[in-house]
């Protein structure tokens, strides 16, 4: 008869026992907070700042900042680092300054993120749709998988709110922290900020602001975009306030792959305009078709731009691309004699008209309407007449007029008196002065060399073009909140 062995336990056999008696730390947590507390433990600081319900129809969630409250103390800014995993040179929220003048001593502290526009620039001019407004919550999400990193929506945004992230090549913004919001707990700047001054509301979408009403002084007009984030303070902000950083206007990005598109299939364009001789038409067609080349070169995901034609309903970006598109082969079967060179130049214009328009449309004040067009049609005009003059010299008065009048109406511009113009000028005029210098006197070399030796000439108002799209860039201010850098 066999005996039954009775199962003595081990030390092991204890441990483990003990173990799921216990429970882990986590799952002790977690039992508690679905059980005991189910809400947030923080809540009871933010519970109200952010709405009990959702929005309903007609209504949106929107920052409320109280500027009464604000200290700068930056713990936004951390907390929404930390929250998004942002890399060490990337900011979703800022904190600035704004500063009286002389007659109306005044300085306030300013955190901003984004606004979450009812109608938002940067989603108009995505030629990819890599932006959507929410149609329940109102916020405005920035697709990354979609994004081919082209940051026209950096140029579009007057509150300087999208950020081209270089590592990943696409652009990133604030999402209001949905997530957060969609499970009943608050943003993370709202959860962090020490003295309660961002909170988060729902309003109402009724009718567009005011023309002449802005978000805060010194800001572009609300009406372009009606951007929903409501600033509060006991003392009204004095209309004459402005940035402290305002005297010192930051250079904007050069853009050098679009500068040499623009350059050469402008200058495309003037060739077949004035093309005298099949070699014009072939000369035409290898800028034309080096330009759009150059292009690609500025996109952070390269490989995706067979989606830019998706946004043409809207995005003049999206129109651009698709008129080039067509330019191209339209050169090529002119240069081969199959079209006459018209048609290339039709459609060479119609891709100068969009490419004002991706300009003019982002309501930047140097790349207002008239000093663009201006701009882009001298660049046509100088481009095609003295590649016209290298072949028949002829031709070289009427490209030295056309370049000395577009010198003429660059320093037009430095002497307007519109204060939008003011920050654009100091740049001009200060950091850049000296590569304005030689804007002007390759410009002005180029017209006299045009006389005597038009090959030359062509070389240097090329040369001297060039440089003015490279200050078309750097020189563009932007709009901004008070401290984006």
């Amino acid at each position: 008869m066999m005996m039954k062995l009775e199962h003595r336990a081990s030390l092991v056999d204890e441990l483990l026992g003990e173990q799921a008696r216990l429970g882990t730390a986590v799952s002790r947590f977690s039992g508690w907070h679905e059980t005991a507390n189910p809400e947030p433990l923080q809540a009871r600081y933010y519970r109200d700042l952010v709405p009990l319900s959702r929005p309903g129809p007609g209504a949106q969630y929107a920052f409320e900042v109280n500027l009464d409250q604000c200290t700068g103390c930056k713990a936004c800014v951390a907390a929404c680092h930390s929250q998004n995993g942002l890399d060490d040179d990337e900011s979703w929220r800022d904190v600035g300054v704004l500063l009286g003048d002389d007659c109306t001593p005044y300085q306030q502290t300013v955190t901003s993120a984004c606004h979450h526009c009812v109608d938002p620039a940067c989603a108009n001019g995505c030629p990819v749709l890599a932006y959507e407004k929410d149609a329940s919550t109102g916020i405005v999400r920035h697709l990354d998988d979609q994004c081919i990193g082209c940051s026209y929506c950096i140029l579009k945004c007057p509150y300087d709110v999208p950020k081209f992230n270089r590592k990943r090549g696409i652009v990133r913004k604030c999402d209001m922290c949905q997530g957060r919001l969609s499970a009943g707990e608050a943003p993370a700047c709202v959860q962090a900020c020490p003295t309660q001054a961002i909170a988060i509301r729902i309003i109402k979408i009724g009718a567009p602001p005011t023309p002449r009403s802005k978000l805060l002084p010194g800001l572009i007009e609300s009406g372009y975009t009606n951007p929903t984030t409501r600033y509060l303070s006991s003392r009204p902000v004095p209309q004459t306030a402005e940035a402290a950083d305002a005297a010192t206007p930051r250079l904007e990005e050069p853009h050098t792959p679009l500068a040499v598109m623009l350059l050469l299939t402008q200058s495309a364009t003037g060739a077949f305009a004035f093309a005298q001789n099949p070699v014009m038409r072939w000369i035409g067609c290898a800028a034309a078709i080096a330009g759009i080349i150059a292009s690609v070169l500025h996109l952070g995901q390269p490989m995706k731009a067979w989606r830019c034609f998706l946004g043409w309903r809207k995005s003049w970006l999206s129109r651009e691309i698709l008129a080039f598109g067509i330019f191209a082969p339209l050169t090529f079967a002119a240069a081969l004699d199959w079209l006459p060179a018209a048609t290339a130049t039709a459609a060479g214009t119609l891709s100068v008209c969009c490419s004002v328009m991706v300009y003019v449309d982002t309501r930047r004040p140097l790349w207002a309407a008239r000093w663009t067009t201006a701009r882009f049609f001298g660049t046509v005009l100088i481009g095609g007449t003295a590649l016209a003059a290298c072949f028949d010299p002829a031709w070289a008065a009427t490209a030295a007029i056309c370049g000395a009048l577009k010198l003429a109406w660059e320093l037009l511009y430095l002497s307007s008196d519109d204060p939008r113009d003011r920050r654009s000028q100091r740049l001009l005029l200060g950091p850049l002065r000296w590569l304005h210098f030689w804007r002007f006197a390759l410009g002005l070399s180029g017209i006299a060399l045009l006389l005597v030796q038009p090959a030359a000439g062509f070389v240097l108002l090329l040369g001297g073009e060039f440089l003015e799209r490279h200050l078309f860039f750097r020189a563009a201010a932007a709009w901004k909140m008070p401290g984006n850098a």
